[in-house]
């Protein structure tokens, strides 16, 4: 356990081990003293909602977010939409459940065989806020995640923090921003729209790298190995009096999904620490 280490901010995002089941994550976690966790759907789907937040109560855990909301790629009819919604709400009550207080909210390409991007991306305007009512209600925030634009065509179409931020100014306290240092780091808006967020609407910050050699969609690299300058975004986030989590969020299929996944959570640990404990006040 890295009991010289504050990581009462540090959560691991479960895709970072994705060989460990829930159980498993959640007791893994916490051997290395990690008390933060960010629940991704399959593996609380696998063990069941209900366990899962006993799971997590009894390891003393706490939950950072919920990964991911249901696309809205069928969303170019009314009946897709309404399925989007359906979905959604029903991963809106997990979220609940287990005492995340946001829903990671990755919005979805566009429908097969469409090319309207500006089309669609009103569609998801008016979608999330059908959502928002229910998100109010149920006390979870839609936490809205731009990704990286190369991820447009095929994942979602919320690519800039600008346009996340924009929203929420349309959604108000329904919704919050999920930032992703690996998403957001090429965006020379990125800082500005970090001070544009604030503290208040921030629900979490994902932490992994860029490589400059990255082979495919799934090669993020662990925090030090790429091109991104951590100590500077953590400095932003000092400046608006950001005090919420951090997640270790790696895909990585290449290299650390390949390792045990004790030996990804020890070094994960270790290159984030110095990111990762208390602000600076």
């Amino acid at each position: 356990m890295n009991q010289q280490l504050d990581l009462s901010r540090f959560a691991i995002n479960q895709i970072t081990t994705p060989s460990w089941s829930m159980p498993q994550a959640i007791d893994g976690y916490a051997r290395e003293g990690v008390t933060g966790i960010a629940v991704w759907r399959h593996f609380m789907d696998d063990y069941g909602v209900a366990e899962t937040a006993r799971h997590l109560k009894d390891a003393g855990m706490w939950v950072a977010s919920l990964c991911t909301s249901a696309w809205f790629n069928d969303a170019a009819s009314a009946g897709g939409i309404a399925k989007g919604l359906e979905a959604n709400r029903k991963i809106l009550d997990q979220a609940a459940r287990i005492g995340a207080p946001c829903v990671v909210m990755v919005v979805g390409a566009m429908p097969d065989g469409e090319k309207d991007l500006a089309g669609h991306r009103a569609r998801v305007r008016d979608a999330l806020g059908e959502l928002a009512p229910y998100a109010r209600e149920v006390g979870v925030k839609l936490g809205l995640e731009p990704l990286h634009p190369m991820y447009a065509g095929s994942r979602s179409v919320l690519n800039r923090m600008q346009d996340a931020n924009d929203l929420c100014d349309w959604l108000g306290d329904a919704a919050s921003i999920v930032a992703d240092a690996y998403h957001c780091w090429w965006d020379p808006d990125f800082e500005d729209q970090l001070r544009r967020t604030g503290q208040q609407r921030l629900s979490t910050f994902h932490l992994c790298d860029w490589l400059a050699e990255t082979r495919n969609l799934r090669d993020r690299g662990m925090v030090g190995e790429g091109v991104i300058d951590f100590a500077r975004l953590r400095s932003v986030l000092d400046e608006i009096g950001y005090d919420g989590p951090f997640e270790l969020e790696l895909f990585s299929e290449l290299d650390w999904w390949r390792r045990a996944p004790e030996e990804t959570v020890r070094i994960g640990i270790q290159r984030c620490a110095p990111f990762v404990g208390p602000r600076v006040r």
